[in-house]
């Protein structure tokens, strides 16, 4: 069990002994970090569980991005409910992005929760629970927020080993995509002001974290509603100089807005690792107007040239959305062409599925079940070929990898490209930056050896 974070604030009836916390993360990076921070206000108080039975709090993070977001959660609560039923003390919350869309709603299916909170809800969990041991119960918090909500939580990591970690620099999106539901769980856009970043950055600088990832939905327009007249690039600046020693990454990259400035980072910032994730999403311009992502494929091949130009050892990642609707046969070759001529070194691959409230879940032409199905088996045959491809031009090379984890005599390391390499060695090498030769090339990984 790992300690938690934050002040005792149940002044009802505070507690002489640790209560145990569960956490079950759905989604992406960002949930993940909406977690940590709810460990972290939570620290003086709890401790966490590696199961539910025998939880006093438990907690599901949800993301409603995935196919069936609905659907596993409420499956999820029919498994806890028997927990409940033989423990009335134990609190459940539900929060994240399905928490947001369900709102009361989730309480009339699901009476036994405790507490619903949407992802600018979260950080107000600690008066929740004051108020639930003082005998409320039901509650629901939101409300989305037009300035940055999340606040700067000065605490320890829940892992002592932790040598990556996440921060938010901004948080929703103004961009509106047809399939895309966060502008309507996450709000819209809005930058988080330099000094928070900086001063979280300091504190997990201080706890031995060595890689960091800026998260955000569409991090390239960073600071459009700051006062203080900084850009993306120009926050990358101020990182790499105040922690040069660092591995700078970010994700989510906006192809639109992907500027020559931003591209330049990757040869004049050296803390700026050798990776980008930029989302693609189809290969056809029918299809990419149809979503609303305001780029065509020719400015997106464009962007790519351009990136290579300027690092010619970046890796490069996206993200592929197959059986949109109205997608022809036509343009789904186009996207298994785009997939050939790019060459990416790993996507992460889709079948379009409606989600509630989005301006594609009302087109008429939705694509059949099976035919998403068979498009994403050709994506995902065609990518694994050319991603072993891209990552066999690493094998009989010495490359620089942090050591990230470990157990026993077996190592995980990661390249600055982002490729994730297993290797053999002690665990007292974990957080150090080693030369590793790469003996061979696997599907989503390489396989490598220390050298001297």
């Amino acid at each position: 069990m790992k300690q938690l974070l934050f002040e005792n604030q149940a002044s009802c009836q505070p507690s002489s002994t640790w209560k145990r916390c569960h956490i079950i993360t759905f989604g992406c990076q960002m949930n993940e970090y909406d977690s940590l921070k709810m460990m972290q206000m939570l620290r003086h108080e709890y401790i966490l569980s590696d199961t539910p039975e025998n939880a006093d709090l438990i907690l599901i993070n949800t993301c409603s991005i995935r196919e069936k977001a609905e659907h596993k959660l409420y499956s999820l609560l029919g498994r806890l409910r028997p927990l409940k039923q033989k423990n009335p003390a134990l609190r459940i919350g539900v929060t994240g992005c399905v928490a947001q869309q369900l709102g009361k709603k989730l309480l009339h299916r699901a009476p036994f929760v405790d507490m619903v909170l949407g992802p600018h809800g979260i950080y107000s969990l600690p008066n929740m629970l004051e108020r639930i041991g003082c005998g409320e119960t039901a509650l629901v918090e939101t409300k989305l927020y037009h300035s940055f909500q999340i606040p700067y939580i000065k605490a320890p990591l829940t892992e002592s080993s932790n040598v990556r970690a996440f921060v938010t620099i901004m948080q929703g999106c103004d961009n509106f995509c047809t399939y895309c539901i966060v502008p309507f769980v996450r709000g819209r856009e809005t930058s988080r002001p330099v000094n928070q970043i900086l001063a979280e950055i300091d504190s997990l600088v201080e706890q031995g974290v060595k890689d960091i990832t800026l998260l955000g939905q569409n991090v390239n327009s960073y600071g459009r509603n700051l006062a203080e007249g900084v850009n993306f690039p120009a926050l990358l600046h101020a990182i790499a100089s105040s922690y040069p020693n660092i591995r700078l990454r970010f994700t989510t990259s906006h192809p639109k807005d992907l500027s020559d400035s931003l591209i330049e980072c990757f040869s004049r910032i050296p803390a700026v690792c050798e990776h980008l994730h930029l989302p693609v999403q189809a290969g056809a311009n029918r299809i990419l107007k149809r979503m609303n992502r305001k780029y065509d494929i020719e400015s997106y091949i464009e962007k790519v040239q351009k990136l290579r130009e300027t690092c010619p050892d970046i890796s490069l990642t996206t993200d592929i959305i197959v059986g949109f609707p109205g997608e022809t046969d036509e343009d789904f070759q186009e996207t298994l062409d785009l997939l050939k001529k790019i060459r990416f070194d790993q996507i992460f691959a889709f079948r379009y599925s409606e989600r509630p409230g989005t301006a594609a879940a009302r087109f008429t032409d939705q694509v059949p079940e099976e035919t998403r199905k068979k498009r994403l088996a050709k994506v995902i045959e065609l990518q694994n070929r050319i991603g072993l491809e891209q990552l066999k031009r690493y094998e009989n090379k010495v490359m620089e990898c942090l050591v990230e984890n470990g157990s026993g005599m077996k190592l995980q390391a990661r390249t600055r490209g982002n490729h994730v390499v297993n290797l053999t060695g002690s665990e007292h090498l974990i957080g150090r930056t080693l030369n590793i030769y790469i003996e061979k090339a696997c599907h989503h990984s390489l396989k490598g050896r220390i050298v001297n």
